[in-house]
């Protein structure tokens, strides 16, 4: 079977995440914010959980990045990376997930 995977949040755990499996699969790294995806694009990772060289390898393995849904609407394993913050009675703010 021919995987292509769904990264979803490009933060600190997703992008190093994607990075990884853009070495044998197809990768498509979802992020909400615009921004976010020109930074990668650009090979910038601001979080530091890849290098330049390691944002640029992962494009070269055919990763792309987007923040449309109809983009990764094609991928048949989603993998949701999103934060979860807790609250102050350490009960998860499940909002981004939901969102997600």
């Amino acid at each position: 079977m021919n995987y292509k995977i769904a990264v979803i949040g490009l933060g600190y755990v997703g992008l190093p995440l994607a990075h990884a499996f853009s070495e044998k699969y197809k990768v498509v790294g979802f992020d909400i914010a615009q921004w976010r995806i020109d930074e990668l694009e650009s090979g910038i990772d601001r979080t530091l959980e890849l290098s330049e060289d390691q944002v640029k390898e992962a494009m070269a393995n055919g990763m792309e990045f987007t923040n449309l849904l109809e983009d990764i609407a094609d991928c048949n394993i989603y993998i949701v990376t999103v934060p979860t913050p807790i609250d102050e009675h350490k009960r998860p703010e499940l909002t981004p997930l939901v969102k997600a």
